[in-house]
């Protein structure tokens, strides 16, 4: 980000109060230090109160959006929101929790996305998901409507689908062009969730590695194709949609550029400084071959570069993640 676009972001947030649900999971934390550095008032939500401090002047309202008397409480007085709460899930997680990540994201969803319209907050950022995208190499914004999106995760991907439809229907009915739909790739980095039984991808072979010995069992065989994204590039993105991106339409944000499961696995096991044998598990289901996003209206249209490689963001997240280890 340049340094004109940050005076321009100052001047936008300095003072201004500024809501971010799910303010201590991993777009949360990295978001909040940003618009605190940048001036802003946060109040951030999350279900529980931080495992680690947020912030000095930081505010903090612990309770689930799912009830729309808190998402109203949450949304009061605000002039921004940054909507990052929702439940994620792998292929696996996806089948043992198919109704709670279904309706527990579109509860959450259109509570906070109403209260936020019935508040008038001015500027909205609704962090959606590429899984909205049926199955296709690389994701492009438009033809995400042309097919439905995977079976392994649909249910995740329905209700993203239907929030990004109610904010359609919110400028139908009501006229509102202020908010900005952000469809990020797999993202990583600090407060990430590193459990095994929940954890998504990068996280979990973080985790993995660090915790493990013998040899590595992964699903697949390591040719399925991703795009993966350092936390710290995706909250930029998130910041220049705020300023630039909002009633341009749903855009992704991602590299750009794919990594096999191989390389990826490769590279955690290289970063560890801990030699691992890797064994795939054929047998297990690995979901679509090749997903990687086009980013050209992230480039065009909010100025969007990322900067971290895949390498140095592991680095940065173990660094992290010994270092909360060490502190709890």
């Amino acid at each position: 980000m340049t340094d004109r676009t940050d005076t321009e972001l100052a001047g936008l947030v300095a003072g201004a109060p500024i809501l971010v649900t799910g303010g201590t999971g991993l777009f949360g934390r990295a978001l909040i230090a940003r618009l605190v550095a940048l001036g802003a008032r946060v109040r951030a939500v999350s279900t529980k109160p931080p495992a680690l401090a947020l912030p000095a002047g930081v505010e903090h309202l612990a309770g689930s959006l799912a009830d729309p008397r808190f998402a109203e409480h949450a949304c009061r007085g605000m002039a921004g929101l940054f909507h990052c709460a929702g439940l994620r899930g792998s292929i696996a997680i996806q089948t043992r929790q198919a109704c709670d990540l279904l309706a527990g994201n579109i509860s959450v969803d259109f509570n906070t996305l109403e209260a936020a319209r019935k508040a008038c907050v001015a500027r909205v950022v609704y962090v959606s998901t590429v899984t909205v995208h049926p199955p296709m190499a690389v994701f492009r914004e438009d033809l995400a409507w042309s097919a439905n999106p995977p079976p392994g995760v649909q249910f995740v991907a329905w209700s993203k689908r239907m929030a990004e439809k109610l904010i359609e229907a919110q400028e139908v009915q009501y006229g509102l062009v202020n908010t900005a739909i952000i469809r990020p790739v797999n993202t990583f980095g600090p407060y990430d969730d590193f459990d095994p039984a929940t954890a998504l991808v990068v996280a979990a072979l973080i985790g993995r590695v660090l915790d493990g010995t013998g040899p590595l069992l992964v699903w697949g065989d390591g040719s399925a194709v991703r795009d993966f994204l350092y936390v710290e590039d995706a909250v930029e993105g998130l910041l220049l949609a705020y300023l630039r991106g909002l009633g341009q339409g749903p855009i992704n944000l991602g590299t750009g550029h794919g990594v096999t499961i191989r390389e990826l696995v490769e590279t955690i096991i290289a970063v560890s400084g801990r030699p691992r044998e890797i064994v795939w598990d054929t047998s297990r289901p690995v979901g679509e071959p090749s997903k990687v996003a086009d980013i050209t209206r992230a480039r065009t249209l909010l100025g969007f570069a990322p900067q971290v490689p895949l390498a140095e963001g592991i680095a940065r997240t173990m660094r992290w993640l010994r270092e909360f280890r060490a502190r709890i």
